[in-house]
């Protein structure tokens, strides 16, 4: 469904992706692991139209979309989550959601149906839904930067660091939501340092080191054999 091929990435003359090849099936979850700074939330950007790439392609659906501005993307079933979460912090939650529900085409017995769903994954929400996104706790933003991507309804969600800085139990409630997501045959390019993760929710798994892509290998051989891990990651 995604595949992006040979993608070459500069902010300003640096160099940043240096030939990145990455596919998502319909449906799939992949893992994107590395250490910091090898180029993996720039991958995600790339593909997002955040920063143009000066080589390679990258198509969705079979339809090249290099390039292609955010919101275009978007509307093609493209959403991102970044790794600071970029929730309107000034706004209340409802007000967050309905920046991703108040759309052209969503009639209101859908919008409600899709309120109802995010609710029902992310309780917390409806609680603190006349709350400022401000005010939230860091993992009650985190669920809020899903569930508006989720109000997209998208095919894929470019995931970036969801876990990072919050607390066990919270890590856990990522988890269950992308396994809810999965089951709902959305895909998931996922970047994210908690291997564990990774592994469980991810049926393959890319490795990234200096901007370029090493290695690609099924989860499930990771979880048999971490000697890759060991090479790459150092844990």
């Amino acid at each position: 469904m995604l595949s992006v091929q040979n993608v070459h990435t500069y902010y300003g003359k640096s160099h940043i992706l240096h030939g990145v090849s990455i596919d998502v099936g319909p449906g799939e979850v992949v893992g994107l692991l590395g250490r910091n700074g090898v180029g993996k939330s720039t991958t995600l950007k790339t593909i997002m139209g955040l920063v143009r790439p000066s080589e390679g392609t990258i198509t969705f659906e079979g339809r090249s979309v290099a390039g292609a501005a955010p919101y275009h993307l978007a509307r093609l079933g493209i959403a991102y989550v970044p790794e600071d979460r970029r929730i309107f912090r000034l706004l209340t939650v409802l007000e967050n959601l309905r920046t991703g529900l108040d759309r052209p085409g969503v009639p209101p017995e859908r919008r409600d149906a899709l309120l109802a769903k995010v609710y029902g994954s992310f309780p917390v929400l409806r609680e603190r839904r006349n709350q400022a996104g401000g005010t939230l706790s860091g993992g009650e933003q985190q669920m809020l930067a899903i569930a508006r991507a989720m109000m997209l309804e998208p095919k894929i969600i470019l995931l970036d660091e969801p876990t990072e800085g919050l607390m066990p139990r919270m890590v856990a409630q990522i988890h269950e939501i992308i396994d809810v997501l999965h089951g709902d045959g959305v895909a998931i390019l996922l970047v994210e340092q908690n291997v564990r993760l990774t592994l469980e929710v991810s049926s393959r798994v890319y490795f990234m080191e200096k901007g370029v892509v090493r290695h690609h290998a099924p989860a499930a051989d990771l979880r048999r054999n971490d000697a890759v891990i060991h090479q790459y990651l150092g844990v």
